[in-house]
């Protein structure tokens, strides 16, 4: 398969060429150089953009304006990234016929519907987002044309709702991945049967680790964490013990993968327990 990369210089993007480059041809695009990159293209280049849609079989979306950006971009740079930047592929991939388009969505969307003072949210894809800011609404808006272009152009479509996999403190890495964050190999894995996938005409999936945490234990994870921890990660008490680590005492939210794991066959490898183990391997 011939697959175009969108923001293939990212950290994500370049995780992601590195699993699809043993079987597949591709053509990475960013506005940045990187090893997997082949053009310096922005996505908001039409012109460009469909020229390349019609050299490829599908289109992997990784390329817009993230959280951090919010500091450094203004909105309007939000929404010609994020909203029509996203525009132009799908009319692009639209127009070619191409057989897949997948685009990297993420679990921030859900803004304030995971806010929640009596107990932990359950996030399953059915929650209804309620966005806190210009990330959020550019991101929802981005899925919206996804779903129109997949049911209305016949446009296989498939959204991935990504977990936190960026850089942060130790102590957070190794709690979220526990039930709100997820290892990028896993994130590029799911990338990978999304784009292979021939079944799915229209698809959202929330992309994270595989949660210990069961569905009755969000009112204990809100009041009494370390309680559940104790139960369901017994591991994590021990090692914050050793690190000088503070416990949370309340749990907000989990991010629950059954969905992708039904419907994509997606399975992470780097959970809590494979985070543990690099850990004392490191």
């Amino acid at each position: 398969m011939r697959i175009l990369i969108t923001g293939c210089s990212g950290p994500l993007g370049v995780a992601i060429a590195e699993q699809l480059g043993r079987d597949h041809e591709l053509i990475g695009i960013d506005v940045n150089p990187g090893l997997w990159t082949q053009r310096l293209v922005s996505i908001t280049d039409r012109r460009t953009i469909f020229q390349l849609a019609r050299e490829v079989d599908a289109i992997l979306h990784v390329a817009p304006l993230h959280q951090p950006h919010i500091a450094t971009c203004s909105e309007q740079d939000f929404i010609e990234t994020n909203v029509l930047g996203t525009l132009t592929l799908l009319e692009a991939a639209a127009q070619a016929g191409i057989r897949r388009f997948v685009y990297t969505s993420t679990t921030s969307l859900y803004g304030r519907a995971m806010v929640s003072h009596w107990q932990a949210v359950w996030v399953t894809e059915d929650l209804v987002p309620r966005p806190r800011d210009i990330y959020d609404r550019t991101k929802i808006t981005a899925e919206h044309l996804c779903r129109r272009f997949a049911l209305s152009k016949e446009l296989p479509t498939i959204c991935l709702r990504v977990a936190r996999f960026f850089p942060q403190p130790d102590s957070l890495h190794v709690l979220y991945r526990l039930y709100r964050g997820v290892d990028v190999r896993d994130v590029a894995a799911a990338h990978a049967l999304a784009v292979t996938n021939s079944d799915i005409q229209f698809g959202v999936f929330n992309i994270a680790a595989r949660s210990p945490f069961l569905e009755g234990d969000v009112r204990a994870l809100r009041r009494d964490a370390v309680a559940v921890l104790r139960e369901r990660a017994p591991g994590i008490i021990d090692l914050f013990a050793q690190c000088g680590w503070k416990l949370p005492t309340s749990i907000d939210r989990v991010y629950v993968i059954a969905r992708a794991e039904h419907n994509l066959g997606y399975r992470p490898h780097y959970n809590f327990d494979e985070y543990l183990q690099e850990a004392c391997q490191a």
